[in-house]
């Protein structure tokens, strides 16, 4: 029947943002179910076209049966457009919200490993063009500010103090801080250092309090 595709698309993608958190990967892409639904929508107008050159105007408004076919299938290709819109705005939120959880790091975003998210596989190019493009415009945006404030930075809970001590639970190879310190993050390691400096290590999961 019209729009079972694009209702098992929806379906699948709400279902996605109920059991889905920023640990877990987003859905792959659903190119295969998305081929079929424009498919059917292209079909749908096709088949509306020929109608209406077949039957002409006159015959449109006199035959209510064809009038009730062709309003019925104009329906359904407008369902289906919503529905892949629907899907598509979904996914944005998603990237959107992955970004923020993970700091801004797109590097860690799209890295691969067993213990990182890895995004790649999951998104279409064209998704993977709006992140990378996203991620532009962020780290654009806050660069004029960056020395006042990160964007980035997380705001669950204000710091109890300006240093903490941190674990290195993931090896980050060496970072350098701020004044030109440089450390090598290996894990199992401590240190105590300025949480204004670490706080995206500890959001992206390479750090953790103690």
């Amino acid at each position: 029947m019209y729009g079972d595709l694009g209702l098992q698309l929806v379906t699948a993608s709400h279902r996605s943002t109920l059991s889905t958190t920023p640990q877990l990967p987003l859905p792959k892409y659903a190119l295969p179910l998305i081929l079929s639904i424009c498919l059917e929508t292209r079909q749908l107008g096709t088949s509306i076209t020929s109608a209406a050159e077949q039957h002409g105007q006159v015959s449109l408004s006199q035959d209510r049966g064809l009038v009730c076919g062709l309003t019925v299938q104009h329906l359904a290709a407008r369902r289906n457009k919503r529905c892949l819109l629907a899907y598509l705005s979904t996914r944005v939120g998603g990237i959107k919200e992955r970004w923020w959880d993970a700091g801004g790091g797109l590097a860690f975003l799209l890295g691969t490993g067993d213990e990182v998210e890895d995004l790649r596989g999951a998104l279409s190019p064209q998704e993977l063009d709006f992140l990378r493009g996203y991620n532009n415009l962020l780290l654009d945006y806050k660069s004029d500010f960056l020395d006042v404030l990160d964007l980035t930075a997380g705001i669950d809970r204000p710091p109890g103090e300006l240093m903490v001590d941190v674990r290195v639970v993931r090896d980050a190879g060496e970072v350098v801080l701020e004044g030109g310190e440089r450390v090598e993050f290996r894990k199992g390691e401590r240190f105590r250092l300025p949480k204004s400096q670490v706080e995206r290590l500890i959001v992206q999961g390479y750090l953790e309090e103690v």
